[in-house]
């Protein structure tokens, strides 16, 4: 169960937020352990050519994080084999959409590579085996034919019935983020259950078991917003709107819970290694406390907004954040007790 959110500031900035809460057995006990958002682009790329992205998973945990890894491994070798075909460093790299491209092989990759996994080990042949309809053993040569085998393994290769077994490998979603010079920032969204992917042309994409609380959070903050408007949001704002959206997640989906991890990406930024933001401290602890504090009117909307602006946009001290957030309490007593976990 999780929380996978990303919105969009304007041409060069954006934002993405989830959750950390990762359930880890039958009888859906959770730790916080969970990176569910990460950067994907290697560090040489982004100082060479400023891009840089971040890709979240909702589903297996382990599935994603293999996913992110394999990212990043994809985009370094076809770095390595430009560098070598060219026979010095490239001007440009990969586009948004080709990139876009390269997660979504990497994510048919890793699926394929699960199923054989688990087709070898119970049958003792790949899918290519099964498509051609015989495998060898040693010298010799097996027909699949076996009626029983045959369903079974449609079931692990199309996923037919929600076949249980092959769960683990299909129930999985992505959404990348990322920016790059000639295109911008973009979003993209993935699915492994409905088999595609696609540019995200509004201006946010949530996934997950919080993804009914959250988008209806955020539907409601653009609703409100002119078409002008949606492409030029105030990034404090923007904050302050996913940042609620996962709130409500966490107040009402079971599973949705822990610190946030928070990755801000901005184009605008003349140092690459200040492209990408990635906060999953105190300081995101603090974000959620103070938007939700601002929500239930314990705090006024003038104080949201300057203290979430302060702590990310202006780089000021958590304590000094911290301070300012009690001393702007319109209760101190009832926002003690609200932070406390009291109902109020």
């Amino acid at each position: 169960m999780t929380s996978i959110n990303a919105i969009k500031f304007d041409e060069y900035s954006g934002a993405c937020v989830c959750d950390e809460a990762r359930c880890w057995n039958d009888e859906s006990m959770k730790i916080f352990t969970a990176d569910k958002i990460k950067p994907c682009v290697p560090e040489e790329i982004t100082r060479r050519y400023g891009t840089v992205g971040a890709y979240g998973n909702t589903g297996t945990s382990t599935i994603g994080d293999e996913i992110k890894w394999t990212i990043t491994k994809y985009l370094k070798d076809e770095w390595e084999k430009q560098v070598e075909k060219k026979g010095q460093i490239p001007p440009s790299f990969l586009t948004m959409e080709e990139i876009g491209d390269l997660v979504y092989r990497v994510i048919c990759d890793v699926k394929h590579l699960h199923i054989n996994d688990q087709l070898q080990g119970r049958f003792g042949f790949s899918t290519p085996d099964f498509v051609r309809g015989f495998y060898k053993a040693g010298e010799k040569e097996i027909k699949i034919k076996e009626k029983e085998v045959i369903e079974t393994v449609e079931k692990f290769l199309t996923w037919k019935d929600m076949f249980e077994e092959a769960r683990p490998v299909f129930l999985n979603a992505g959404i990348l983020a990322g920016y790059e010079e000639t295109r911008g920032f973009r979003l993209f969204h993935y699915s492994i259950i409905e088999g595609f992917y696609e540019p995200v042309q509004a201006a946010f994409i949530v996934d997950g078991s919080g993804r009914d609380m959250a988008g209806s959070s955020l539907s409601d903050y653009f609703s409100r917003k002119t078409v002008p408007e949606r492409g030029g949001i105030d990034p404090t704002e923007g904050m302050i709107a996913i940042l609620s959206a996962v709130n409500s997640a966490s107040r009402t989906n079971l599973g949705v819970e822990g610190y946030f991890n928070i990755i801000l990406i901005n184009g605008r930024e003349k140092d690459y290694n200040k492209r990408l933001i990635e906060i999953n401290d105190h300081r995101s602890k603090l974000a959620s406390e103070i938007v939700a504090a601002g929500d239930f009117h314990l705090i006024t909307k003038d104080s949201t907004y300057h203290l979430i602006k302060g702590l990310f946009f202006e780089e000021k001290p958590y304590p000094e954040i911290a301070r300012q957030f009690i001393r702007s309490a319109i209760s101190r007593p009832q926002l003690s007790r609200f932070l406390r976990g009291y109902k109020i």
